[in-house]
């Protein structure tokens, strides 16, 4: 967990959503089976000119890498310094400076799957895709982003895999193992998740600094303790943040990790419902709202969660 959602949201009900100044210059089609290595939207404070949003997709995950005149920006971007705990980064960006300007919040263009700015290979981020809140503070591929570097991933709800023990009809002592069930998870009634993520860039340093294609940026979810009947699915889910702690939890001069942690509350019960969905999701492949679509729920049962 988290290893696959659902984002349809259209770009303006997400500025709205979650006030941002600075919109993408890089839209993405809606999508029912977001997948680590996919282009996402994330929602982040940072300064720098509209260039960042700019860049490829492609590779091992090249997504919206800074434009000319972009890159880390002043109490935002990776370098030394960037709070206690954290590691050093690529070196700044052009826009770095005195003429530096204020942090906005902006919805980017990401790649899911972390990066960290010192990794030599960019295809770590393929295992980064989520961090354990508990420990994120104190992981090297983690702590510098936990520290300066966090965000926002919007999503209409997450999927997780239930495994049950026994298959009605099925005979206990049978060879026949019972299959994974998907079930969607969801804000009851609707509604946005705004999932806690954090953001890393890292430096091709083949490239020239000013290059389009010299920056990566990347993202995991942080997940805490499922709670709730939501832990009968799965023990993990992903970290939610409150509207009310947004501009907290996105501020990047707030870098002690101890303040950090303090935003960090369990969401509240009830707020989720689950359902079970077509196993078409179980394959990248397949898109579509149809894969969100609940199904009978006595064919997939979890003992204890009750199912709308």
């Amino acid at each position: 967990m988290c290893g696959r959602y659902a984002a349809s949201r259209n770009l303006d009900e997400l500025v709205e959503e979650f006030d941002v100044e600075v919109p993408p210059v890089k839209r993405l089609e809606p999508d029912y089976n977001v997948a680590p290595t996919k282009p996402v939207y994330a929602v982040l404070t940072r300064s720098g000119g509209s260039g960042e949003e700019s860049g490829r997709v492609g590779g091992p995950g090249r997504v919206g890498g800074p434009g000319r005149g972009a890159g880390p920006g002043r109490g935002a971007g990776p370098g030394p310094g960037a709070g206690r705990g954290a590691g050093p980064g690529p070196e700044a960006g052009p826009e770095e400076g005195p003429r530096a300007e204020r942090p906005r919040r902006r919805l980017q263009v990401l790649r899911w799957g972390l990066v960290p700015s010192w990794a030599k290979d960019p295809s770590i981020g393929s295992r980064l895709v989520n961090a354990r809140v508990e420990t994120a503070a104190q992981k090297p591929s983690f702590r510098a982003a936990f520290a300066r570097r966090r965000c926002l991933l919007p999503a209409d709800g997450y999927y997780e895999w239930y495994t049950p023990l026994e298959r009605p009809g099925v005979p206990r002592d049978s060879k026949r193992k019972p299959g994974k069930q998907p079930f969607f998870i969801r804000p009851r009634g609707g509604g946005v998740l705004a999932m806690a993520g954090l953001y890393e860039l890292w430096r091709d340093r083949t490239r020239a600094q000013d290059d389009p294609d010299a920056w990566l940026w990347t993202c995991t979810i942080l997940t805490t303790e499922a709670a709730d009947g939501l832990g009968r699915i799965h023990d993990r889910m992903p970290l939610l943040v409150e509207p009310d702690r947004y501009a907290e939890w996105l501020d990047p001069q707030l870098n002690d990790p101890a303040d950090v942690r303090d935003l960090l509350v369990p969401a509240a019960p009830g707020l989720l419902e689950a359902f079970p969905v077509s196993t078409l999701v179980n394959s990248v492949r397949n898109n579509g709202a149809g894969l969100v679509e609940p199904i009978a729920p006595e064919t997939s049962a979890v003992p204890g969660l009750a199912v709308p």
